[in-house]
């Protein structure tokens, strides 16, 4: 790890560079995960991270967030972190800017939609829902597996196959038969973005919806070449904006393989106060 050089820009080469462990010329663009990055198993997000991301913004550098929860869960955590935007929401999905302004939005378009979901809209196992804005438009609004929208209060409505839509994402609930959706999704929908977590829910995402994608905007909108980037996460939607970033880090003990295998470091759980030692020690060195 190189140290902040004061009042100058900073850069570390790409990963591919014989180089790459120097920084050239500083201002960095950090790109944080929420989720087991910043936030905790238990929903918090602990001070000495917030302080953490205060210290960066004081040292001359630029903070972005990048999340696959949808902008009404995700604000609060951005407001604490006094991230203002440009930061990403269901992934990549969509690019807030300051001010609340909209940047970008790719979405998933209506006759993927349609492949995607045909084989199951019968299916007494397999329950769904499309996301669009701040709505979850659901196979089946009293499944049970439902529970934890109706506790944050989002807005939750049935899904009318009649009316398909170009969609942020779809996810499928957990159930034993996630392997089978995804396998169809990644036969029938090949350019589409596919998450299955550990806990057997399925997100789909469109093309350039992946947080990779998002990063590369918001670098371009905020002037940094790729070579200025260091990023933050923990689960496989990270995977394509550590592989992007010219530093990444690999954050817990539950980070996902491929995570594991695009950083170039690993550090500790929020828990346990990764992301503020790290932020500690990157200050701290000459």
């Amino acid at each position: 790890m190189v140290g902040l050089l004061s009042g100058s820009r900073c850069r570390w080469p790409r990963k591919d560079d014989a180089r790459a462990g120097d920084r050239v010329g500083c201002g960095v663009l950090f790109a944080f995960d929420l989720d087991r990055t910043l936030v905790t198993d238990d929903n918090r997000l602990p001070e000495a991270g917030i302080e953490a991301i205060g210290k960066l913004r004081s040292a001359g550098h630029h903070v972005t967030v990048l999340t696959g929860r949808p902008l009404p869960s995700a604000r609060r955590f951005v407001e604490a972190l006094g991230v203002s935007g440009p930061f990403s929401v269901n992934h990549g999905a969509q690019v807030i800017g300051t001010g609340g302004h909209e940047l970008r939005r790719v979405r998933l378009r209506s006759a993927d939609v349609n492949i995607l979901l045909d084989p199951w809209r019968d299916h007494p196992e397999v329950e769904f829902s499309c996301v669009i804005d701040d709505t979850l438009w659901v196979k089946n609004p009293n499944d049970p597996r439902w529970r934890w929208a109706h506790t944050e209060s989002r807005l939750v409505g049935r899904f009318d196959p009649g009316e398909t839509q170009d969609v942020d994402k779809v996810v499928f609930a957990s159930s034993e038969t996630s392997l089978m959706v995804n396998h169809h999704a990644a036969s029938a929908l090949p350019h589409t973005e596919r998450y299955l977590w550990g806990d057997n829910f399925l997100e789909v995402i469109g093309p350039g919806a992946d947080k990779g994608s998002a990063l590369t905007f918001i670098a371009k909108e905020l002037g940094y070449s790729q070579r200025e980037v260091v990023a933050f996460g923990d689960g496989l939607n990270d995977v394509s904006m550590l592989r992007y970033a010219a530093r990444s880090v690999a954050v817990g003990p539950h980070a996902h393989v491929d995570v594991l295998a695009a950083a170039d470091e690993h550090i500790a759980a929020p828990e346990e106060g990764g992301v503020a030692l790290w932020v500690d020690r990157f200050l701290a060195t000459p």
